[in-house]
């Protein structure tokens, strides 16, 4: 049975022995216990370490494929003082990437360059241009963040300059196997056996850097009051994580939940101005990161170059980063104006254009497109029509595009079968970039949809909606409330908890907001009651009758600090008639 917003929902059903053991050795609520399953946690030992988070459960950065090359010449290179060139992405995660190999190396009194490409001249990844530049200004050891696994043409050029390699990247290898770099960090390397895989473009310079932290002391001889506090820059750890949408299981859970820690706190200028600027202040967490961060840093990698938010991130001036956080702020709202123009030329096109029926993948392109903002508003589309979406920006003859995608269909696969349409490609299952001939379009668009055709099926296109289990009004409290902030911080892969609560009568239903379209009642179960919100469910509830309909609701739970007073409430996400009736 479909809910009123047209979504299945699908219930969640985790090995009740093994949540009895974990529920049980941990202390922790049945509901709780279950909750870890959900989030593919196996066994005692591992739920223990994912609700303490410590630092040292975090894995020996000495097991991936690669660290021990790696770090052996980052160690020549500091002790030569030869000049180390970073290249990273111009997204948050590549841009603190950049900031925090750059804080590291500052703090072990080596001074590196920089180079961050231009998203509209260069693209993405490494470009022979500037591996040419990088060589010519004297560098002999460059290190790459959050790109660089695809680069196999622009690496043999570089070793051909006399410029030595190391790459850090987190993205698939593509289709002619790994670049001859002096090392390849990527945990997702076909004989790396690394325990992690997810990490982010930041996290794994954070892995390289502790790597080399350790060898400093270990092969160099350093005093431990010597070697750096790696733990002041988790903050832009936890940045980059956040604004990658990277999974926040495993060690980017312990990484992003000290980082969040830090970045309440942090010192550094450009953060504390960065904040400042974004209305973010005591407790942050990772939808202040989500949604005010990162957008502002990522704004001025979308619309020109990164470096401003490079230098306010490495910044040590206060007045100085403020002007730049300022700056971003103005470019981050010329981003949203271009980006509702692009989203408005978006629909039209599909009006036009797509014929729903059966295109399961929609592909668009126009030279009205902004190649900074195509991502986002594809992003939009998916949540829109719930399929496959590939926007592409013209210029003279060329597309560069971005896509995003829906469970059930893996974006990198498909394009990798259409790989003969189009000039490269790379990303991940759910997100990835392409560049292609204008002539190439029809032929692409045709390809991509008989994958489509091939792997989505009817079911596969109707919004999924995973429920965390049953819940009863009565089982709300303060103690499950604590229990479940043990989980945080939430985000990709460990969403916040949903519940079904069945055979709810709704009472004093009122209507909110500006255009009344949110919606506040007392929802009631037996003896039980509590305070619930549904945003943007006016609509939906308009159709329930006041005390003789009851329905089911899937919510989460949060705290309602209004007033001054705090209180546990339901937030309703859908709701569907009830199968009591």
């Amino acid at each position: 049975m479909r809910s009123l917003l047209n979504k299945q929902w699908i219930l969640r059903d985790p090995t009740l022995e093994t949540a009895s053991q974990i529920s049980s050795s941990l202390d922790l609520l049945p509901v709780v216990a279950r909750l870890l399953i959900n989030r593919k946690v196996e066994g005692v030992d591992e739920a223990e370490m994912f609700v303490r988070a410590e630092l040292s459960s975090l894995h020996d950065p000495f097991l991936m494929s690669g660290m021990e090359l790696a770090v052996d010449r980052i160690l020549v290179a500091i002790e030569n003082k030869e000049s180390i060139r970073l290249f990273c992405d111009y997204d948050v995660d590549g841009v603190t990437s950049a900031a925090f190999l750059t804080h590291f190396f500052r703090d072990i009194g080596v001074t590196v360059g920089y180079y961050l490409p231009e998203r509209m001249k260069e693209g993405y990844g490494l470009n022979e241009d500037a591996v040419r530049s990088i060589r010519k200004q004297g560098a002999s050891l460059m290190i790459t963040a959050d790109c660089g696994i695809t680069a196999v043409h622009e690496v043999e050029l570089a070793l051909s300059l006399g410029l030595d390699v190391i790459i850090t990247d987190h993205h698939q290898v593509g289709s002619e196997g790994l670049p001859k770099a002096v090392a390849v960090l990527n945990p997702h390397r076909s004989n790396c056996e690394y325990p992690y895989r997810f990490l982010s473009g930041v996290g794994l310079a954070f892995k390289l850097a502790l790597a080399v932290r350790t060898a400093l002391h270990n092969k160099m001889g350093w005093s431990k009051d010597r070697l750096p506090n790696m733990k002041r820059h988790l903050d832009l750890v936890a940045l980059g994580t956040i604004a990658d949408v990277a999974p926040l299981t495993g060690e980017n859970h312990i990484l992003v939940r000290h980082g969040l820690d830090v970045l309440a706190t942090t010192d550094k200028a450009g953060l504390v101005a960065l904040k400042a600027v974004s209305d973010v202040d005591g407790r942050v967490n990772a939808r202040s990161v989500g949604f005010a961060l990162g957008p502002r840093l990522n704004a001025a990698g979308r619309l020109g170059k990164a470096d401003n938010g490079f230098h306010l991130l490495t910044s040590t001036d206060l007045k100085e980063a403020k002007k730049l956080a300022q700056e971003l702020n103005v470019i981050n709202q010329e981003r949203k104006d271009i980006q509702e123009l692009v989203q408005d030329e978006a629909e039209y096109l599909i009006d036009r254009e797509v014929n729903l029926e059966e295109d399961l993948v929609i592909v668009l392109a126009s030279e009205n497109f902004h190649s900074g903002v195509v991502g986002i508003v594809a992003s939009r589309i998916v949540e829109k029509y719930f399929r496959p979406v590939v926007l592409i920006a013209l210029e003279n003859g060329i597309g560069k595009g971005s896509g995003r995608s829906i469970p059930h269909f893996n974006l990198h696969r498909a394009f990798t079968e259409c790989a003969s349409h189009l000039v490269q490609f790379g990303g991940h299952a759910y997100a990835a970039g392409l560049t292609i001939n204008e002539n190439s379009l029809d032929s692409f668009r045709s390809a991509i949809n008989e994958v489509g055709r091939r792997i989505l099926s009817d079911e596969n296109l109707v919004p999924e909606l995973f429920l965390d289990g049953f819940l009863k009004i009565s089982e709300i409290n303060v103690t499950l409330h604590e229990q479940i902030a043990l989980l945080e911080p939430f985000g990709a892969e460990n969403p916040p908890p949903v519940f079904l609560v069945q055979g709810v009568s709704v009472y004093e239903l009122k209507r909110m907001g500006r255009e009344e379209s949110h919606v506040r009642f007392q929802a009631v179960q037996g003896d039980a009651r509590i305070d619930a919100v549904g945003f943007n469910l006016a609509k939906e509830f308009s159709s329930i009758a006041e005390k003789s309909d009851k329905v089911d609701l899937a919510c989460e739970f949060q705290v309602n600090d209004w007033g001054g007073r705090s209180k546990l409430e339901l937030k309703v996400l859908d709701l569907r008639y009830s199968v009591e009736r």
